[in-house]
């Protein structure tokens, strides 16, 4: 009982993201945040209430901070969360092909034990997105505080980055148990969680860590790039189309005339930028897979592992499992998104504020 509480206290906290590290989520992208304008008062000035809320967010402490961010966004946590494990659940066996091709091992596509490790994925990427979302708001206010003067888009990339890399200290573990799992190393998570407790202590369940950063990192700047990029091209086209033939128009377009990219848009824009941010990472994931598996094999750290991959299988080892880890993430986000918006939708207040 006690484990169904802690499952679904977190499920009402997964930030689109990640990850895994396939989806664009709101809380990543440069964008005002959604909590902004409760803060901040529409119309030409500030009441003294604003005021007061204004000058009591400057007050309050990181955790303060941390809580209001899950507190105001709920609605959009729990439908990120809700989400979040339909995308993992559905594209989970192309994800333990992906795993299993990087290893080398016969037969990838094998239909037994396509599943394992799904449940400790799903419960070690639902705390994970409280995390990164509540320490992205917080790393993004002490940033704009100190360093005014620098492009918000810089800073809320950075923001992320960081978001992630305090969100990584919960996630490794459960990443390691999952591919042990999905590699066949172990018959169950309960059997994983034992075995490298007995073989490594409370270190093994981080080996890999420092693989995952270097994948993640890079995967969340080359996402957010070749998002906004990706985003302006498609908005162009979409704008010289609207123009061309207004009737023809599938939505994105608000009342004032301007062109916004709709859910389908969005996904479809994702799935661009996430899959091309998958491919120039995928050497990056291969090393942090044999790091999280074979870590002694490969010497323990990115650097042997890059060497002898190199030395054993050259170039085109870097890239063993391409092909599934990017077809993986297009369905992935065109998954997550419709999952987000109904369910969005369905928990949105049948009366306006």
């Amino acid at each position: 009982m006690s484990f169904l509480i802690v499952v679904v206290v977190f499920a009402v906290a997964l930030g689109g993201a990640a990850a895994s590290s396939a989806v664009p989520s709101r809380r990543a992208l440069p964008l005002v945040p959604s909590i902004l304008p409760r803060f901040v008062p529409r119309g030409g000035g500030a009441s003294r209430k604003h005021l007061s809320l204004l000058h009591e967010e400057e007050e309050v402490g990181p955790m303060e901070v941390f809580l209001r961010t899950v507190r105001d966004a709920r609605r959009h946590l729990c439908a990120a969360a809700a989400a979040r494990c339909v995308s993992i659940f559905g594209m989970y066996p192309m994800d333990t092909v992906k795993t299993r091709m990087q290893m080398e091992q016969a037969n990838p596509l094998r239909l037994k034990g396509m599943y394992k490790g799904v449940g400790g994925s799903l419960l070690g990427q639902v705390p994970y997105g409280v995390l990164t979302f509540g320490s992205y708001e917080i790393y993004k206010d002490a940033l704009l505080k100190r360093l005014p003067t620098t492009p918000p888009a810089f800073i809320y990339a950075l923001s992320a980055v960081l978001g992630d890399v305090t969100g990584s200290g919960w996630l490794c573990p459960s990443e390691v148990v999952k591919q042990q799992l999905q590699a066949g190393m172990y018959p169950s998570t309960s059997a994983a969680v034992k075995g490298i407790w007995n073989k490594r202590g409370f270190g093994g369940f981080y080996q890999g860590y420092f693989g995952g950063l270097a994948r993640d990192v890079p995967f969340r700047v080359a996402q957010l790039t070749s998002y906004e990029v990706t985003k302006k091209i498609y908005l162009r086209a979409k704008a010289r189309r609207v123009v061309a033939a207004p009737a023809s128009d599938d939505g994105g377009v608000t009342k004032a005339g301007k062109v916004e990219l709709s859910p389908i848009d969005a996904a479809l824009v994702g799935a661009i930028a996430g899959s091309f941010s998958a491919a120039i990472t995928s050497p990056l994931d291969r090393i942090k897979t044999l790091l999280m598996t074979d870590s002694s094999g490969y010497g323990s750290t990115v650097v042997s592992c890059a060497s002898k991959i190199w030395e054993d299988e050259g170039l085109k080892g870097f890239f063993a499992g391409v092909v599934p880890r990017v077809t993986y993430i297009a369905p992935s986000v065109a998954i997550f998104f419709i999952a987000y918006e109904a369910v969005q939708q369905r928990m949105a207040p049948s009366t306006s504020e």
